[in-house]
């Protein structure tokens, strides 16, 4: 019986050494990707900062109150741009016990300025989940537009001026850009922490839609915030 003890306590001291190897591998590989991710934005003229709380706020707006991790800011064809790491946690019950397991989900946010501040509208991929719990939706004159998204806006009129026939098509060629107006800056979101590549390719799509936005919408519905 003594070996037997002896052999349970060799194999819990490998499976702890195990863990916390796998722990230091993790965190090496983490910081590894910080300082290249810096490298790549410091390339770009990007510069690591305070996280901002507006933009926070709006992080979990869409997902759930959370914590902010690593900002950068900077410009991109001279527009002021955000990309912002942020992580929140679920809980979950299961079993006939009620066991809980807690998940960490780690996301980011992407914010472009936009030339005036305009009233709030979302534009997310539709999914039957959303269609049940999703709330109201705005059907626009395209049925294949409104098969693939889902418009959160408190006002249709101003839905429909922003998502003219134009850039409802352009979003059906590019359906995985989920995104947002709030205030003075267009805001998109994915998950995991930001690649700079990744930014850059959203940045680029982001400028479209906002380019193809009629002057006429930011005349009659923005509002300068200087």
């Amino acid at each position: 019986m003594y070996s037997g003890f002896l052999v349970v306590g060799a194999i819990a001291v490998a499976l702890f050494g195990s863990v916390i190897a796998l722990a230091i591998w993790q965190a090496k590989k983490r910081r590894a990707f910080l300082q290249a991710r810096a490298h790549a934005a410091g390339q770009l003229g990007w510069y690591l900062a305070a996280p901002n709380q507006w933009l926070s706020q709006v992080a979990a707006g869409i997902y759930q109150r959370g914590r902010p991790g690593e900002m950068f800011a900077g410009d991109f064809r001279g527009r002021g741009i955000c990309a912002l790491d942020y992580t929140y946690t679920t809980t979950t019950s299961s079993g006939p016990d009620g066991q809980t397991t807690t998940t960490t989900h780690h996301v980011f946010v992407v914010a472009l300025n936009l030339p005036v501040a305009l009233p709030p509208l979302q534009l997310t991929m539709d999914s039957k989940f959303r269609r049940i719990f999703g709330g109201q939706d705005i059907e626009l004159e395209s049925q294949a537009f409104n098969d693939a998204f889902r418009i959160n806006c408190a006002d249709q009129r101003y839905a429909s001026a922003v998502l003219h026939p134009r850039l409802m098509e352009w979003m059906l060629h590019n359906p995985g850009l989920e995104w947002q107006f709030a205030g003075n800056a267009m805001v998109s979101w994915g998950v995991g922490l930001f690649t700079i590549p990744d930014v850059v390719a959203r940045l680029e799509a982001m400028t479209r839609v906002i380019d193809l936005v009629p002057p006429f919408v930011l005349r009659d519905y923005g509002q300068r915030t200087y």
